[in-house]
């Protein structure tokens, strides 16, 4: 069966593509690429994928996006950066897979286990004004889902996860 990602671009060699343009000149700002990479976050998560495969970006997505913004650096120097945020996201995501496997265990089954993990570690939804820099959201965000409490975590918490009831016809 093929990947459905692959049909849909995700989980495609975005290295591949960014090797591409850095050989192309890595020395023009990563803003002049904006056009061909769409989003600065959809590369973070690019790196991620080609590292894991069956990473669940969706969850990350938002945080990123909001956060992180196309830069006038060489886009030499930006393919590092995006690299390291890729290393931070994952080592997040590890984080965040231990807190939805203890979750499971309890009894707990949704299909928004990770969503709802990552929501309830994410400090942006408190931030008023300006938020702080990408890096220290991830590390705020690696050390709440550490120490994630799955015990204070009840079926009716995951129950608003899921979005209203289908209206019935």
């Amino acid at each position: 069966m093929a990947d459905p990602r692959a049909e849909h671009g995700e989980g495609s060699q975005p290295q591949g593509a960014l090797t591409g343009l850095v050989d192309e000149d890595a020395t023009r700002p990563e803003s002049q690429f904006a056009f061909y990479l769409d989003q600065a976050a959809l590369v973070t998560l690019g790196v991620c994928y080609e590292r894991v495969p069956r990473f669940g970006g969706g969850a990350y997505h938002p945080i990123l996006r909001r956060l992180e913004i196309f830069t006038d650096e060489p886009l030499r120097a930006t393919v590092k950066d995006h690299e390291k945020r890729a290393t931070m996201v994952l080592d997040l995501e590890e984080k965040v897979a231990a807190a939805v496997k203890k979750l499971r265990e309890r009894g707990l089954v949704s299909p928004y286990l990770r969503s709802f993990v990552v929501a309830r570690v994410n400090p942006l939804r408190w931030i008023k004004g300006e938020p702080p820099p990408l890096e220290e959201v991830l590390k705020t965000m690696r050390e709440r889902a550490a120490k994630f409490n799955v015990e204070k975590i009840k079926p009716q918490d995951l129950a608003g996860a899921a979005g209203p009831p289908d209206e019935e016809t």
